[in-house]
């Protein structure tokens, strides 16, 4: 495992620069307006500790002279930020970007937590990951492959071992050979260290 950011409820909604490093004990969580600010360990606006394990919660602590002043960005969780790590892992700063709302979804299909959920994770995953889609034709037709199914593609001669989702499936050929075309998207998190 190493240092990682699970969750933020920072105010003001902005870029912040988050850096965790080993204090010994605990997590130092360490939190600066700039890239470099972070880099350089100057103009600290506010810090904190957490335990070492997943998903430790983090209050900070305003630094004297550290500005902008901070909140909770949402009053019920009594958090700042959520952070992973373990005993001796190296340290990282994480890029914190704003909130964003995202435009509402308002359709009668959506009745069901069985619908809402899959919608959900496509609207999260649309917004905060990049998709990187590929065409892939599988030489063998498989018929109880479809639309949704998760596809393992593997290939030491360029080196990938992937889980992916079946987006789109073709089938295509003549009476005698069947083949199946599927289209594929991998989400990759789009956050920057």
């Amino acid at each position: 495992m190493s240092f990682s950011v699970t969750a933020w409820n920072l105010n003001p909604n902005r870029d912040w620069y988050v850096k965790l490093s080993d204090a010994g004990d605990d997590i130092l969580v360490e939190l600066y307006p700039t890239q470099s600010d972070a880099e350089s360990g100057t103009n600290l606006t506010a810090s904190g500790a957490a335990s070492f394990g997943s998903d430790s919660e983090v209050s900070m602590v305003m630094d004297d002279g550290g500005s902008p002043e901070i909140s909770l960005f949402d009053a019920g969780p009594t958090y700042h930020l959520k952070v992973a790590g373990q005993d001796a892992d190296a340290t990282k700063i994480f890029h914190v970007s704003p909130f964003v709302d995202l435009p509402e979804v308002s359709h009668g299909i959506y009745q069901s937590w069985a619908m809402v959920t899959p919608r959900a994770q496509y609207e999260i995953n649309a917004h905060t990951h990049t998709a990187k889609i590929k065409s892939i034709g599988i030489a063998n037709h498989i018929p109880a492959m479809k639309a949704g199914d998760v596809l393992r593609i593997q290939s030491s001669r360029i080196g990938v071992d992937v889980l992916t989702t079946i987006t789109e499936l073709t089938i295509s050929g003549t009476p005698d050979s069947l083949v199946n075309t599927v289209e594929t998207v991998e989400y990759v998190d789009l956050s920057r260290e």
